[in-house]
């Protein structure tokens, strides 16, 4: 993987249009970013109404959400409001590393934590992903009064 991702650097410097992969794949004879059951499952399900969406991202953009590291700027955010909003069975963005990462958070900071894997804030948890954020908005967000403008 890292070889590929290095040939891909190196043709972009040389003038090259990214190389692309799967986003996911089951099988290990096509390259891709993810191969976990709840990533296909997710990326792979059937659309309505004729949308349409293309199994292909960027090297590059593998490489990088190889390298992302949100949780190491947890406790850098205050004061700004933080909310954390995990899975408790994720095994993309690892619960524990998650919840380590709140906890070093500081104030102000809220946790939402939701049963089910990544993708379940999306989908079977939506409802309650969206409660918690909206009541955490609502209590930070400030509005400007335009009424006298």
């Amino acid at each position: 993987m890292e070889g590929a991702l290095n040939d891909d650097e190196r043709g972009q410097a040389r003038g090259e249009s990214p190389r692309r992969q799967a986003v996911v794949s089951e099988g290990t004879a096509i390259p891709a970013s993810y191969r976990t059951k709840d990533a296909i499952d997710f990326y792979l399900q059937s659309l309505r109404d004729g949308a349409r969406w293309e199994n292909t991202v960027t090297m590059r953009s593998t490489r990088l959400a190889r390298m992302y590291e949100p949780g190491v700027w947890a406790p850098r955010i205050s004061p700004t409001p933080l909310l954390m909003i995990v899975a408790s069975h994720d095994t993309i963005t690892l619960t524990d590393l998650a919840l380590a990462s709140y906890e070093r958070a500081l104030e102000p900071k809220k946790l939402v934590l939701i049963p089910g894997g990544h993708f379940d804030p999306y989908r079977d948890q939506f409802p309650v992903a969206e409660a918690g954020a909206t009541e955490w908005f609502c209590e930070h967000l400030v509005v400007p009064d335009v009424s006298n403008a």
